[in-house]
């Protein structure tokens, strides 16, 4: 996986420890930086890819949301109860809110997982657009993607399996948690059929490729009359 940057801002500090220490049991999760809400700046433009929001001080929640939920990196934050998840959702729909229930701390280890996977895969597709306008832009995206689809593939079924599972425990859930787990689950199933179709189609044009070879030797075997 690459190495993303990703920062935890948290005041409770038992939160960065656990988490830190089920970080360190995943393979190939790059480090992440904790900070406290005491020392946040410069970190708005800072070009991160994942934030987490803990547990913070009594009523600083709103002003780290307002520093870190802008652009297009996940947010995930840690709140007390459902009811203040859809509170959250309404003021930051971006935000990723997981509520603290049984478990919560696997939730957001899991759900920061998934995010940094499905940066991977968009970089990915980045990184194919980019070869593709350097030079020619249909034969190089399609062996770009023909030689990624594997690693592809393999991350597609990590984030299906992820979800899955999560699903099997559904009404366990919050609401706000099934959704977001529905949406993981419904984006890699998305992705998963454009797989198939590349797939698709790059068996027929190699077999169109084959039957072409195959009409012109029989056109070259031919006896002139």
């Amino acid at each position: 996986m690459q190495d993303y940057r990703v920062v935890l801002i948290t005041d409770d500090a038992g939160f960065a420890r656990s988490l830190k220490t089920l970080w360190q049991t995943e393979r190939a999760l790059p480090p992440f930086r904790t900070m406290t809400t005491d020392d946040l700046s410069g970190l708005g433009e800072s070009p991160l890819d994942v934030m987490i929001v803990g547990p913070v001080r009594n009523k600083r929640l709103p002003s780290v949301l307002k520093l870190v939920d802008i652009g297009e990196r996940p947010v995930i934050c840690i709140v007390e109860d459902s009811r203040e998840v859809k509170t959250l959702k309404a003021e930051r729909p971006r935000v990723l809110a997981i509520p603290q229930h049984e478990g919560w701390i696997e939730a957001t280890l899991l759900l920061t997982v998934e995010c940094l996977k499905r940066l991977d895969v968009t970089a990915r597709l980045r990184r194919a657009e980019q070869a593709a306008q350097a030079s020619s832009r249909g034969a190089v995206l399609g062996r770009y993607m023909a030689e990624s689809r594997h690693d592809l593939n393999n991350s597609l079924t990590s984030v299906l399996g992820n979800a899955e599972l999560l699903l099997l425990d559904a009404d366990q859930l919050p609401e706000s948690a099934r959704d977001q787990v529905l949406t993981i689950h419904e984006m890699a199933l998305h992705m998963h059929q454009i797989m198939q179709r590349f797939s698709s189609a790059e068996t027929r044009t190699l077999e169109k490729a084959s039957q072409d070879e195959t009409d012109q030797l029989s056109h070259n075997s031919i006896p002139a009359q």
